[in-house]
């Protein structure tokens, strides 16, 4: 435990004790940031280059700071008051360097205050069921344990006072019992015979790769379809309840969290079935900790003098291999395992874990999200998984997957035509039956509703709904499906079971707006649009589009009110000066 306190691990997110200053200007948009200090709090102000302006209280900060620090904000309305939707600040401080642009806004200049912070973000940082949070917008029906968050980033603003960092439970699962049978011992005085916890030597080499690959097999993204334990231990099928995809062809950059992935591409791991993450890492101690010479060890005791051993030239120096210094009297760690910049993390030094008889020498990579963006995807495997998935039906799933995986990366048409190539299966064998999985069945739904086939797509949100009737997405797409075609009673239907659920969203009163509109009731449309604001006040066009229908309804002076609002967050909105004008005269 007291290795484990020093561990990045221990630290994963809290309050923000130090708070940052500074400020910096984003290229090439020009929008620029800065952190402000307004008494006992910190704010970040965000300035567009039209000229607008939002602003975010500083509620808590994401990684340990190891190399860098994420920050997180919760935007504040034009009172000063904190909504409680957590965003992510598109500043981060790295370590030696100072400020710098978050990666997704180095990625998209501009992105700002819209990048959110949600439940999902949360999975690799804590344990907690994050729906019990005091100010997440949790259904109303539901117990916390199962409850759905939304908004997905309405957490609220005092969320970082109630999350804690990764403990014991995060890889030996619940700890009560251990608690339980320590105490009893201490009492008695005798040793316990059972210590209460899943030891993860005792496990299979591949379910103890799957404690890592929770957080540490990032991908080109995942895919939940079923529960997965906040913490310890998975079960066997683990990499089919949630699938990873990974770029079929890995190329030779890396991204910042995927070191299982790059692992399982060394010939050393491909040549040891056993081989796990703590093979060469001590899982309670930081790596700093740990120290180079130790990773050589474990190097040394499989590549010794009688087992495949170095056949370095005595003559060749690390340095000429890495162009650095060597760090230790083997190098092998120096020499086979590269230290550079991951292609999505800018400004950050990290190990490569594939290991390599020869390395590409360090380079600062190009800035990108997806390690192949337009190349072939497929699904990691690990263990059970292969053997699933290499039978027919498994190739099958494998490929109805895929299709949903190529939807997520923006890859509409090839999601569309792979949809269309899959036809209707009845069976998936022993993998998880795809038709029966709601997420599953709304992803469907959006594939159909981008490729403008609506009739397609309100089966798909149809059946996402009788698997689970508090599906946000899919209960709001339906409606404004349903508005679309002329159903304006089953959209309103929706609006108002959405609101039930999750009065603290903006969008069902958005929808209700159009209903009304529809109508002809645009008192009733404007009386939408101010619960909508009143949810999310950060949203320009709600108040263009309140502020022209109060000018439809003769009163100028509170049009002026709403689109001087409008006009604050982006002045430059389509449409909004000729609106400020007619207010105005």
């Amino acid at each position: 435990m007291e290795r484990f306190l020093g561990h990045a691990m221990s630290d994963t997110l809290g309050p923000v004790t130090d708070p940052p200053s500074g400020s910096l200007q984003s290229q090439p948009g020009g929008d620029r940031y800065r952190f402000e200090s307004q008494g006992e709090h910190t704010v970040m102000i965000h300035e567009l280059p039209d000229g607008g302006r939002r602003q975010q209280l500083l509620v808590g900060r994401y990684g340990a700071g190891v190399m860098d620090r994420a920050f997180v904000g919760t935007e504040l309305d034009d009172e000063g008051q904190p909504t409680g939707r957590l965003s992510f600040l598109p500043l981060e401080s790295l370590v030696g360097h100072g400020l710098a642009p978050a990666p997704f806004e180095a990625m998209a200049p501009g992105t700002g205050f819209d990048m959110p912070f949600t439940a999902e973000c949360l999975e690799c940082h804590t344990t907690q069921t994050v729906a019990a949070l005091p100010g997440a917008a949790a259904e109303t029906d539901a117990p916390a344990s199962t409850a759905r968050i939304w908004p997905d980033a309405q957490l609220g603003a005092d969320a970082f006072e109630h999350l804690s960092p990764l403990a014991c439970d995060a890889c030996h699962g619940p700890t009560d019992r251990h608690a339980q049978l320590m105490n009893a011992s201490l009492e008695s005085g005798q040793p316990a015979s059972d210590v209460g916890l899943t030891r993860l030597g005792e496990l299979p080499a591949p379910r103890q790769r799957h404690v890592c690959a929770r957080c540490h097999l990032q991908g080109e993204g995942h895919l939940p379809l079923g529960d997965i334990a906040p913490g310890g231990p998975q079960p066997e099928d683990f990499l089919t309840r949630q699938p990873v995809f990974v770029a079929a062809n890995p190329g030779d950059d890396f991204r910042f969290v995927g070191q299982l992935r790059r692992l399982s591409l060394s010939a050393c791991y491909a040549g040891a079935p056993e081989m796990t993450c703590v093979s060469c890492h001590d899982p309670h101690t930081a790596v700093k900790a740990q120290g180079t010479a130790s990773f050589d060890g474990r190097c040394q005791s499989c590549h010794g003098a009688e087992q495949r051993p170095c056949v370095r030239s005595p003559d060749l120096d690390v340095d000429d291999v890495t162009g650095s210094s060597a760090r230790t009297a083997a190098g092998c760690v120096d020499c086979h395992v590269r230290r550079s910049q991951p292609f999505d993390m800018p400004g950050a030094r990290t190990a490569d874990h594939f290991v390599r008889r020869q390395i590409k020498l360090p380079e600062t990579m190009p800035m990108q999200a997806w390690e192949d963006g337009r190349g072939a995807l497929t699904i990691y495997t690990d263990g059970p998984t292969d053997a699933l998935l290499a039978s027919e039906s498994g190739q099958l799933w494998k490929r109805a997957v895929i299709a949903l995986g190529l939807f997520n990366l923006g890859r509409v048409d090839e999601a569309v035509s792979a949809l269309a190539q899959l036809g209707s299966p009845t069976s998936y064998g022993d993998l998880p039956d795809l038709d029966k999985l709601p997420d599953v069945r709304f992803v469907r739904g959006l594939i159909y509703e981008f490729a403008a086939d609506h009739a397609r797509a309100t089966s798909e949100y149809n059946a996402a709904l009788a698997l689970d009737p508090s599906h946000p997405g899919a209960r709001l797409n339906r409606a404004w499906l349903s508005l679309d075609g002329g159903d304006v009673e089953g959209a309103e239907t929706d609006a108002t079971e959405l609101l039930r659920r999750y009065p603290l969203a903006e969008k069902p009163w958005n929808l209700r707006a159009a209903i009304a509109g529809s109508k002809g009731d645009l008192p009733a449309a404007v009386e939408a649009f101010v619960w909508s604001a009143e949810a999310w006040p950060s949203d320009a066009d709600v108040w263009h589009d309140m502020g022209r229908l109060m000018l439809v309804l003769g009163a100028e002076d509170d049009a002026q009110v709403m689109l001087e609002r409008a006009a604050t967050l982006r002045p430059s909105l389509p449409g909004l000066a000729a609106s400020l004008a007619a207010a105005r005269q």
